[in-house]
């Protein structure tokens, strides 16, 4: 009998450490790896209209969205060096013995990876559920062009350390789930069609100081924007005015 409950011991203990560490940059070519993207990508399929999910045009949509949310939870994982249980993880972040991998910032982290190339079909956004309780979480979420978070695809790529979690509607009940208002900020910080790194991250205000994290401006591409177009009347047709205004940009 000793014997028996050592060896499921050791069983458990192994379950357990498969689930809480990072998969490997290698997992993408296990068989249920690419039976995972693949249905998630039909799932994202089912959000659109069936005339707009015959086109082959949504169809390579949903399957980047499905790849990069997959792969990327899992580097997302092992660039935070997210080894146990969310929870768990959390207490080293807040316990500064790590720098970063609490929910928001891996759902945002996700988020920039999947703001990366402009989608037609589809819309990428950000939900919170049980905010302002001790069980806040975020997540991100997937639903058709114009669609909010009802009836969307949630992905939480914090809860398995990177093995992604799919959530849909009746998974989500019993639950606060909502709209996430810091996406209007997360959103100009990380406009579609961006080509920021992982090293790209945000900072909430009271986050900075405690961090040692690579701080860029939330607003960084719209002040650029501006910047450009005002560069023109700052010229005034003078050659060394616009280089000076060019420069301080």
């Amino acid at each position: 009998m000793q014997t028996f409950r050592l060896l499921l011991a050791a069983a458990l203990l192994c379950g357990w450490s498969s689930c809480c560490t990072p998969p490997d940059e290698d997992f993408v070519q296990k068989p249920y790896v690419q039976r995972q993207m693949s249905g998630l990508a039909n799932d994202f399929l089912t959000l659109l209209p069936p005339e707009k999910a015959a086109l082959p045009a949504a169809r390579e949509e949903a399957k980047w969205l499905a790849d990069t949310a997959v792969v990327q939870s899992a580097a997302i994982a092992r660039e935070n060096r997210i080894v146990l249980f969310g929870w768990l993880n959390n207490i080293l972040v807040n316990s500064n013995v790590r720098d970063r991998g609490l929910c928001w910032q891996v759902q945002q982290d996700l988020y920039r990876d999947m703001r990366r190339r402009p989608v037609k079909y589809f819309r990428v956004g950000l939900t919170i559920r049980d905010r302002g309780t001790g069980r806040e979480h975020s997540c991100v979420y997937v639903n058709a062009a114009g669609g909010g978070l009802q009836d969307s695809i949630v992905l939480d790529a914090w809860k398995n350390c990177g093995h992604l979690v799919v959530l849909k509607q009746k998974d989500r009940e019993g639950r606060k789930w909502e709209e996430d208002w810091r996406e209007p900020f997360v959103s100009k910080a990380f406009p579609e069609g961006h080509s920021y790194g992982m090293d790209h991250h945000l900072v909430w205000p009271g986050w900075a100081k405690k961090r040692p994290m690579l701080i860029q401006r939330m607003f960084q591409s719209s002040q650029q924007e501006e910047a450009k177009s005002a560069s023109p009347a700052a010229d005034g047709g003078k050659q060394a005015g616009g280089s000076g205004a060019q420069a301080a940009v």
